[in-house]
């Protein structure tokens, strides 16, 4: 009798031990955490307090504001897999797709480096042809030198409507200390973008920031480029 006792607590210790692993137990949510960095539309860094962080699409809003330190925290965030969105008067929206959180606290290991919108309007762009090379000529406002640095972005295509978001390829960020800017694409270059140098090439130009906040969008599979100044001229095109 005491022998069947002692089975009987026994098994009764067992049965709480299983309990106390209940998965109606366990964690559903937790907290986001990460930091940013903010420039002007050079390399100068700004305060980085003050920037919104959001999960898109959250409903009610889940949202935060950085410290002065840059820093934020996403509380009782449910566990999936989200975008972040940042945001800030006078900056280009930044997007960080594809966040996976599944833990109590889940850190953003990567810090952005974010930039503010340019203020760098292109007024006037040449493109000409010499061989298999590509010949371009850009003017902006304000005027480029050595003492105000701006920055711009080309976009190819094969159509007249070539634009920031209907593109064919890309170059990366330009610093222009000159007025006007003069820059020749090789036909290495143009290959490296994609472009043959055959039939008509269509390119528009953009003035950009040094930071451009730019990301892929995880639905088209293209870059986006928040910070370009929409201010600029029609494509100009050269046929070879």
């Amino acid at each position: 009798m005491r022998k069947l006792g002692y089975i009987l607590v026994l098994g009764l210790l067992c049965s709480s031990c299983g309990n106390s692993e209940n998965p109606d137990t366990l964690p559903t949510s937790g907290a986001i955490t990460g930091s940013v960095l903010l420039f002007g539309e050079g390399s100068a860094s700004l305060p980085p307090a003050g920037m919104k962080v959001s999960i898109e699409n959250s409903s009610p809003p889940i949202e935060a504001t950085t410290d002065n330190a840059g820093k934020f925290t996403l509380e009782n965030v449910p566990f999936g897999t989200y975008t972040l969105s940042y945001e800030k008067e006078g900056f280009g929206t930044y997007k960080k797709p594809e966040i996976v959180h599944e833990a109590v606290i889940s850190p953003i290991s990567i810090t952005p480096s974010l930039g503010q919108l340019s203020s760098t309007q292109v007024i006037e762009v040449r493109m000409e042809k010499s061989g298999s090379s590509l010949i371009t000529y850009v003017t902006t406002n304000p005027a480029a030198s050595i003492n105000s640095r701006r920055y711009i972005r080309y976009f190819f295509g094969t159509t007249p409507n070539v634009s920031a978001s209907n593109y064919t390829a890309y170059s990366e960020t330009y610093v222009v200390q000159d007025t006007p800017y003069y820059r020749t694409f090789a036909p290495s270059q143009l290959s490296q973008l994609g472009l043959n140098p055959t039939g008509t090439i269509y390119m528009r130009v953009y003035g950009d920031s040094f930071f451009s906040n730019d990301y892929l969008d995880p639905v088209t599979k293209k870059r986006v480029f928040p910070n370009l100044n929409p201010n600029t001229v029609a494509a100009k095109s050269v046929t070879f």
